[in-house]
């Protein structure tokens, strides 16, 4: 029989085995990282803004200006070499990926150039109507003025297909990585949050530049399509996205353009031009001055946008020429261990 100082002993042991925290045990609830509270707050005031929905201009442009601040902060926490959490593969894996948002912002440039030019014509068509009596000549370079803005229409699909293309390779690539234990290393979480808004961002405007969208908004690809696993940021993310994703589609089967600035210059361009197809006798002025003011106002929006993806763009470049410093960096380790 042991003595009761020895059976003491035992018994402390194993209560105190018990009773200590297990550290595979996570803590409860998780502690949450200070870009992810700000994040988070960011795409849910983004989701539930009750003033500019996201078929606006209002609310692209704050999409991007989200994208592009998530990118500075991300330049802003880089340390001059790649953090211990992130390999070589998935440096150089974000670099083709910035690469790809960089062509996109182009591309998005080019399609802004393109509604500029589609709310030039139809200015042009607009003067030849206005106050002119509906004369032979008028009508003439009018209808030839709506068949330039119908052009436009065309290639805007055109470039609108290849551009989605790319970026929906990119949200399948960007699939989550975790780690085992379901979580993401801190270092990576700049760099994931960067990469999923700029893709929310121009994925969302260059389906919304479209006068009839064929495709839906890419976006992230979510392992397991759920939310098992996600932080808060992700899942607010995830909201956005289908938000976006069920509006856009809506518009889409309907035929009309995603952005309501441009569906109101087309609706109201339409109904002009209509009207001057049967010779003018149910021509308007309130019709000429009511789409005059809407591709005023498109223009506007336009320069706006312009401005919000320069910004973007800019600070794409900073994010990669980050990445690119990251990548040597990993290269010259690789070496000094062989």
């Amino acid at each position: 029989m042991k003595k009761p100082s020895t059976l003491l002993r035992s018994l402390s042991t194993r209560l105190s085995a018990r009773l200590a925290p297990s550290p595979a045990v996570a803590p409860w609830p998780p502690v949450r990282s200070a870009y992810d509270r700000w994040l988070a707050a960011e795409l849910d005031e983004l989701r539930a803004d009750p003033i500019a929905p996201c078929t606006s201009a209002a609310w692209l442009g704050r999409a991007i200006g989200l994208a592009a601040a998530a990118q500075r902060r991300l330049v802003a926490s880089a340390t001059p070499a790649p953090p211990a959490g992130i390999d070589r593969k998935t440096i150089d894996e974000c670099v083709e990926d910035t690469a790809e948002l960089l062509d996109a912002c182009a591309g998005l440039r080019n399609r802004l150039d393109l509604i500029r030019s589609y709310a030039s014509s139809m200015r042009i068509a607009l003067h030849w109507l206005e106050g002119r009596g509906g004369g032979a000549t008028a009508r003439r370079r009018a209808a030839a003025a709506f068949a330039e803005c119908e052009a436009v229409e065309r290639r805007c699909g055109a470039e609108l297909a290849k551009c989605g293309s790319n970026l929906r390779k990119l949200g399948e690539r960007a699939l989550h990585a975790r780690h085992p234990s379901g979580g993401r290393a801190q270092c990576e979480e700049s760099l994931a949050g960067a990469r999923a808004t700029a893709l929310l961002a121009v994925g969302a405007l260059g389906v919304a530049l479209a006068f009839r969208s064929r495709r839906a908004v890419p976006g992230i690809a979510h392992a397991g399509g759920g939310k098992g696993g996600a932080v808060p940021w992700e899942c607010a993310l995830q909201e956005v996205q289908k938000h976006v994703k069920d509006e856009y589609e809506r518009r889409r089967k309907e035929g009309v353009p995603c952005m309501a600035e441009l569906d109101a210059a087309a609706a109201d361009g339409r109904t002009v031009k209509s009207a001057l197809t049967t010779g003018g006798r149910h021509l308007s002025e309130t019709a000429v001055a009511a789409a005059k003011r809407r591709c005023d106002e498109l223009e506007d929006k336009v320069s706006v946008l312009e401005e919000t993806i320069g910004e973007l763009h800019r600070e794409l470049i900073s994010v990669r020429m980050v990445l690119l410093e990251w990548s040597q960096s990993a290269r010259g380790h690789e070496v000094l261990r062989l």
